[in-house]
């Protein structure tokens, strides 16, 4: 009898959770509205260039994630994108060799309306990743490209949720 009254209790107290989550207007960024109308202001950015390694990176990972299709040839919106790297050393021995490093990975980024050259959206992402220093000088630098792989997928993705969020709140 009890665990029947508590059941009823979890299901009651459920209901009234999802009942006031509903109210308050809460809506996926990407749910069945959103679906609609962020992909189609994604697919109208074209990505400027990014110099270097890194900006390479995180330009391919853009172009995944804003432009599966193709880069437009009229695009609405230029998305232009600074990158900088930094590698810091830690957990140094007693010889006074590094056994990890950390990389911060800083982005700006700046969301430009083609037609009239206004700034629209201007961003900053950070990704720190850290790396092992081995006796192996290939597998450090493995080690090292992996954090770098890391840090421009996980910028990418932070750049494209704040320009889903900035289309979904009426741009």
């Amino acid at each position: 009898m009890r665990r029947a009254m508590r059941r009823g209790a979890r299901a009651a107290a459920c209901g009234a959770m999802l009942a006031v989550l509903s109210a308050c207007g809460f809506q996926p960024l990407y749910g069945t509205a959103a679906e609609q109308n962020v992909p189609a202001q994604f697919a109208q950015i074209a990505i400027a260039p990014i110099p270097d390694r890194i900006g390479q990176q995180i330009r391919n990972f853009l172009l995944d994630r804003l432009n599966p299709a193709g880069q437009p040839s009229r695009p609405l919106y230029t998305l232009r994108v600074k990158a900088d790297v930094s590698r810091t050393d830690l957990g140094i021995k007693r010889d006074e060799t590094a056994t990890r490093a950390v990389l911060n990975v800083n982005v700006s980024y700046v969301l430009i309306d083609s037609r009239n050259g206004k700034t629209l959206f201007t961003g900053y992402e950070r990704s720190v990743n850290s790396f092992n220093i081995v006796d192996s000088d290939f597998a450090t630098l493995s080690a090292e490209k992996d954090a770098l792989d890391r840090a421009a997928r996980e910028v990418s993705n932070a750049i494209r949720l704040r320009l889903g969020i900035y289309f979904r709140a009426g741009a």
